[in-house]
């Protein structure tokens, strides 16, 4: 006979209940939330907590992440935090070099120059000025441009007679190279460094679900498999987490194939799997603002380009057709309203030829959108995944690429959430910061690092952007009915926050987790609770 699994009160708390009531105290039995109420009318129990006040809320779900990129900018040079300059910049690049084998790449997967103080990238001469001839990749964060040097151009047979690869560009400055390139040109350069161990990136990716447990996230959506690395390498990495059972959270995932891949791959879309979730295919249908390749209507204030749709739209279509009568979950990147068109007009048709009953079909970033998309969007029951992170992070510069009117139309939240579409919260990180609590804290307040409102009136409530990482995310991921939410028989996913994020007047955004409960099991503890 097996063992009882011992019970636990987490007693004297706020606990952030489903119906709103204020109980005070929680038993968790056989990782079940077992019990509501108030401390003086507790059960007994194997294991007493006590919360001296502080603030429980559901573990929560980051519904759109990279793990496996994040692990990538571990194992690489890292030129993100301590990087303030080009000549910093170009002087830990020099220096990687010098310590380099002979031949070997140099690449960093962190790198942006949004966070340099002359905000612009470096040149193709400064490069080859310090790689001492070692092929360089930079790529953004986010992996959309990369920046490369000479002897990497010429071993991707890049030169100033390219065409630009369909999906992609190959930028140029008075017709000479500049080095930079995007989407599917920065792939192919992409394609040919050498990959680091599967051993060390597992470690790697380890270290990062760990780390998201701090922030009491539960959850996680992987959110392109093969966008770094090629899919069967990412995935074979991925099958072996699995195997060694080392992911202490939720996973899902979303893969960077077509339907006719994930037939040939014997892949199909996952039954019920409170753990390990396959269920869901990913389209990337324009590129992103800091690139100028999102697919706008209009062009940009500040460039002659409307961006880029990655894939002809008859193409796109019949893919989704396919995709959404094998019985997939539909994700797609899509920045730019004349992306987001396109993507909604391949799912109406989709669902017109194969009705289906909660596709749940996800939009993931959802930036600019139509007048009218909002609308479209709740007819088809699909999901809105946007990173209002992104907001502080990242407002000013989406700013002055779209221009002021535009900008006010940035990730909406209350129009959204009053069309009655869920939104489910999430950081995509490492190109956002890994919180949600910084992303909660954006959609109340709006505001950029610099001060800015972006469009207030679609600022969410504090309950509301709680409720987006919790009840949002479990939605997206087919789990509302069993956890997402404080309520008795609801498995016990739960967080300890460091201050009450709900209380007027709290500082959401430098929030963490004291401790985190996955199925009712501590899986993170920093100590202050004595567990």
């Amino acid at each position: 006979m097996p063992a009882r699994t011992p019970t636990t009160l987490l007693r004297g708390g706020l606990f952030a209940a489903q119906d709103r009531s204020t109980p005070d105290s929680l038993l968790i039995a056989d990782n079940r939330i077992a019990w509501l109420g108030s401390r003086h009318d507790a059960p007994s129990a194997d294991r007493v907590v006590d919360l001296d006040g502080r603030r429980v809320v559901p573990g929560l779900t980051d519904a759109h992440l990279h793990f496996f990129m994040r692990a990538q900018e571990l194992l690489n040079l890292q030129l993100g935090a301590g990087v303030y300059s080009v000549a910093e910049l170009l002087d830990r690049l020099q220096g990687a070099c010098v310590a380099a084998g002979r031949g070997e790449w140099v690449v960093s997967a962190d790198y942006n120059e949004q966070s340099l103080l002359e905000r612009r990238h470096p040149t193709l001469s400064e490069l080859d000025a310090v790689s001492q001839d070692h092929p360089v990749l930079l790529r953004r964060t986010g992996g959309h441009l990369s920046v490369a040097n000479s002897a990497a151009l010429r071993l991707a047979q890049f030169d100033a007679t390219t065409p630009n690869p369909p999906g992609g560009t190959i930028e140029r400055d008075n017709g000479r190279l500049s080095g930079v390139l995007t989407e599917t040109a920065a792939d192919i350069v992409a394609e040919l460094v050498p990959q680091p161990s599967q051993a060390r990136t597992i470690q790697a990716i380890g270290k990062v679900v760990k780390e998201s447990l701090g922030f009491g996230i539960v959850a996680a959506v992987e959110a392109a498999v093969g966008f770094n690395s090629g899919f069967e390498t990412e995935w074979d990495i991925w099958s072996a987490i699995r195997d060694a059972g080392a992911v202490p959270v939720r996973m899902g995932f979303m893969l960077r194939i077509d339907p006719a891949q994930a037939r040939a791959l014997n892949i199909v879309p996952s039954q019920f799997d409170p753990h390990w979730q396959v269920r869901t295919l990913k389209f990337f249908v324009d590129g992103i603002v800091g690139a100028r390749t999102a697919a706008l209507s209009e062009p940009y204030a500040d460039r002659e380009t409307c961006g880029l749709l990655m894939e002809d739209p008859a193409d796109l279509r019949a893919k989704v057709m396919d995709a959404h009568a094998a019985g997939w979950q539909l994700a797609a990147h899509v920045i730019g309203d004349r992306a987001i068109d396109h993507w909604l007009s391949a799912l109406e048709a989709a669902q017109r030829a194969a009705p289906r009953g909660e596709p749940r079909h996800r939009l993931e970033h959802f930036a600019i959108c139509r007048a009218d998309a909002v609308e479209r969007v709740r007819s088809l029951g699909a999901i809105v995944v946007p990173q209002y992170g992104f907001l502080h992070r990242l407002g000013r510069s989406f700013a002055h690429a779209v221009g002021p009117a535009r900008a006010q139309r940035l990730y909406p939240g209350r129009t959204v959430r009053n069309a009655g579409v869920t939104i489910a919260g999430s950081s995509d990180h490492p190109i956002g910061p890994l919180s949600p609590f910084i992303g909660m804290a954006a959609a109340v307040d709006r505001s950029t690092a610099e001060g800015l409102i972006m469009n207030a009136h679609e600022a969410l409530s504090r309950r509301e952007a709680l409720d987006i990482y919790t009840s949002g995310g479990a939605f997206a991921m087919g789990h509302e009915q069993w956890r997402g939410a404080i309520a008795v028989g609801y498995a016990a996913d739960l967080a300890v926050v460091d201050r009450d994020i709900l209380a007027d007047g709290a500082d959401i955004a430098p929030a963490r987790s004291h401790a985190t409960w996955v199925d009712g099991e501590v899986a993170f503890s920093d100590g202050a609770l004595g567990i």
